[in-house]
């Protein structure tokens, strides 16, 4: 009888453990390589919403832009043609707030508006986007790969 008792006191903890765990947010940890990626909830240029976490199991790479920068352009042009060479989920997250202007950008630049988001304070807040620009590569479990 004492050991039921044990054994199941054994197995309340490690039911409660799961679900501390289970429930700890990813909000306000550091974006390095090695941590949980930061949720991201955006809606697209198309009107779509995507979540990051339905991304799981895929190669992603997230790629702030500025229209204004040449330099994040050509980022966002050769990364965009990585992610279609490699088979990754390509997120061209603009920091601009012409959108009318990025989907302009992005078409003369030939790529895929389907992929244009656009960053609001709380995605650039989660990514540490103080001022310029920065790709983020995440691995299928959600775990930052590299940031450059």
């Amino acid at each position: 009888m004492n050991f039921k008792l044990k054994s199941a006191g054994v197995l309340v903890a490690a039911v409660g453990t799961l679900w501390l765990t289970s429930a700890v947010s990813t909000k306000n940890v550091p974006l390095e390589v090695g941590n949980q990626a930061p949720e991201i909830s955006i809606t697209g240029s198309n009107g779509e919403s995507l979540l990051l976490s339905s991304l799981k199991g895929d190669d992603v790479i997230v790629n702030f832009w500025s229209v204004k920068d040449a330099e994040s352009r050509i980022s966002n042009v050769r990364l965009s043609r990585e992610a279609e060479k490699t088979g990754a989920k390509y997120i061209g997250m603009c920091i601009d707030s012409d959108r009318k202007l990025a989907a302009e950008v992005m078409k003369a630049d030939k790529v895929s508006t389907d992929n244009l988001y656009f960053a609001d304070r709380q995605v650039t807040d989660e990514y540490q986007l103080a001022k310029g620009t920065r790709t983020v590569k995440i691995d299928p479990y959600g775990i930052v790969a590299a940031i450059e």
